[in-house]
């Protein structure tokens, strides 16, 4: 019982203090309400974009960590890979001369290389900006025929 009193006391004395608060922004110039009010938005807004910032920060640590672990993680690929070629010739070494089973493996390789490095090359970009050069390019031709 004590704790419903309590709390119908705190909702009352709230509630004159909205009434006590009202009355006093009706009293205010409209000059003064717009002031504080954009005043209280440009803090909003600031708050807001540091809220953003020490998320964003946040962010590109773990993003930062998830990279030096796959950072990892591949140079660990790539020496089981040097491994399993090792493999490969020293398996082939067992039908052909040492030398000429790395050999095959090497060129194997550099042919797999090749093709990938060539497919790669096609799809580079070949007219950088492209979109950005046309929409200037009109514009600009935009400009030259208001002028005259």
């Amino acid at each position: 019982m004590r704790t419903t009193v309590a709390k119908e006391t705190r909702i009352v004395t709230k509630m004159d203090a909205d009434v006590g608060a009202a009355a006093e922004l009706r009293a205010q110039p409209t000059r003064r309400l717009l002031q504080n009010a954009f005043a209280d938005a440009r803090e909003l807004v600031k708050d807001e974009i540091a809220l953003a910032k020490a998320e964003l920060r946040a962010d590109l640590k773990a993003e930062l960590g998830m990279v030096k672990g796959l950072a990892v993680s591949a140079l660990i690929a790539l020496c089981v890979l040097n491994l399993l070629l090792v493999a490969v010739v020293l398996a082939l070494a067992h039908v052909m001369p040492g030398w000429g089973a790395a050999l095959v493996v090497g060129l194997v390789l550099t042919a797999a290389a090749s093709i990938i490095a060539a497919l790669a090359w096609r799809k580079r970009v070949t007219t950088p900006l492209e979109r950005t050069r046309r929409t200037l390019r009109d514009d600009f031709h935009w400009m030259k025929e208001r002028r005259i």
